[in-house]
């Protein structure tokens, strides 16, 4: 049966998360037309997203409908580098002067990755960055099955693009936010609050790349609720959690079960558990009446899923403490 979800009847089951390993193939299937990549780029990008997609210095994530079976689910899918300093000129960050920059900065930036010549930065260095001047985003791409925007579905998938957006980039100490997409995405990107680095060049409008981007002096001259805006937000952490507990509590945001979450982080029953329990600890040394009646508990079965509660509740309101820091 064909997918028709604009049809009545269609039980639409859509959510966003992070990209896992197992996604790669079907994300190559949601490559921008725009990119034009060469047939060798294509073949050898498939590898350079199995090293990628866990890297620090990487934040991407896709739109699942999981109404529909395994294979055919991903309907979006976005990717964003934290750009180490050396680059911001040669991702045409300030290419007014040369608008042809901003139409290569993905190629560009993909070619650089395939050949070593470009290396994403590390957690120590997007730490250091966070308690500094901060990190610079590049948005290589997104791109949506669906991009008719006559489609109510379309449209709820491009709803889901800015909350995965502001989810996935929230938590930095930022910088600077630039995005490349084509200028037929220009108009939902203004909507997001973003604008265009340079003048348009000729060509069919889908198929011209463009660099859209926001400054921090931008950002704060707008108004809260804009979705740019929003990543500006931060805060100093407060608990300093480990790396792992840190990528422990960003998963389990998506409502990952314990089954998904142990082969996700390579550990066993006992070694979630020991993940969890190092957390409250933590959190405990910061603030000892965090839990409050919960840490009182002698209820164990009881004990333990209400911490992981109040943890995920708090971590999604202050999420810099999921983020890098020194």
């Amino acid at each position: 049966m064909s997918f028709s979800p604009d049809r009545p009847d269609f039980a639409s089951r859509l959510r966003h998360r992070p990209m896992r390993r197992s996604d790669v193939a079907e994300c190559m299937g949601l490559l921008p037309p725009w990119l034009e990549l060469d047939a060798e780029q294509r073949s050898l990008l498939p590898a350079l997203w199995e090293r990628l997609v866990y890297e620090p210095g990487v934040v991407t994530g896709v739109s699942e409908e999981t109404a529909l079976p395994p294979g055919q689910r991903l309907q979006g899918w976005g990717t964003t580098l934290v750009m180490p300093a050396q680059w911001l000129h040669e991702v045409a960050l300030a290419c007014t002067a040369q608008p042809e920059l901003g139409t290569v900065a993905t190629r560009a930036v993909y070619q650089a990755l395939l050949d070593g010549r470009l290396q994403v930065p590390s957690e120590r260095e997007i730490a250091q960055a966070n308690a500094g001047d901060g990190v610079v985003f590049l948005a290589l791409h997104y791109y949506q099955l669906r991009v008719d925007l006559s489609s109510p579905y379309a449209l709820r998938l491009l709803s889901m693009a800015n909350e995965a957006y502001r989810m996935h980039h929230a938590g930095y100490r930022v910088r600077a936010v630039f995005q490349q997409a084509s200028q037929a995405d220009e108009p939902w990107l203004n909507g997001a609050g973003f604008r265009r680095r340079h003048a348009a060049l000729p060509g069919p409008a889908a198929m011209q790349p463009v660099l859209y981007g926001v400054t921090r002096e931008e950002a704060a001259a707008m108004l809260p609720g804009i979705t740019a805006r929003h990543v500006f937000e931060h805060q100093v952490p407060r608990f300093r959690l480990t790396s792992t507990q840190r990528r422990l509590l960003w998963l389990a945001l998506f409502d990952e079960s314990d089954a998904h979450l142990m082969p996700l982080l390579e550990v066993s029953v006992h070694g979630l558990k020991k993940l969890w329990r190092g957390i409250y600890e933590r959190i405990e040394d910061v603030e000892p009446a965090f839990f409050g009646d919960a840490a009182a508990s002698e209820d164990e079965g009881k004990r333990g899923p209400e911490k992981r509660r109040q943890v995920l509740a708090y971590v999604r309101q202050r999420p810099e403490e999921l983020r890098p820091w020194p």
